[in-house]
């Protein structure tokens, strides 16, 4: 049986390939005594491009998952997923390792996936997305006014009474 043609649906756009020359951040942190590494690279445009992960001995279970991981993060952003949708998804995940950190940042984590998604979210997003998330740092967050988070008062609606 054949498989449906690809449309020019704008759903399913073009990879954008990645420059043989890049421009990047290489992090390496703790989070619960555990070490890792997180290298992101920028596309042409300056950009997020690509994501590679590191954790766990090589070849191990842990190290595999995180590699694709990697790669299944690396294509969606070349294929047009906003950064802002992979950070909604994978924060506040949770699962081992999870806790303190090494990271001033990001002071405590709730698993890989939420750290990594924080240090993408500080590294290559501007404070106002950052705000949106309610992914900002600790120095940020004291920057902003006393009641920059204070919630909207309940209202309840008036009563009118009956005669």
């Amino acid at each position: 049986m054949a498989l449906p043609a690809r449309t020019s649906d704008p759903a399913h756009s073009a990879r954008q390939r990645m420059p043989r020359s890049r421009r990047g951040t290489t992090t390496s942190f703790q989070v619960a005594g555990t070490e890792f590494c997180v290298i992101a690279n920028a596309d042409e445009h300056g950009s997020l491009g690509e994501v590679f992960a590191r954790f766990g001995k090589e070849g191990s279970t842990t190290a595999g998952l995180m590699d694709l991981l990697s790669i299944a993060v690396s294509l969606g952003l070349q294929h047009g997923v906003p950064l802002e949708e992979f950070v909604a998804k994978f924060r506040n995940q949770r699962f081992e390792p999870m806790g303190m950190t090494d990271d001033p940042d990001i002071p405590q984590a709730s698993s890989v996936g939420d750290y990594l998604a924080r240090r993408l979210a500080h590294d290559w997003l501007d404070v106002g997305s950052r705000k949106e998330l309610d992914l900002l740092t600790p120095d940020e967050e004291a920057e902003l006014p006393a009641d920059a988070y204070a919630p909207t008062p309940l209202r309840r609606p008036v009563r009118v009474a009956r005669s």
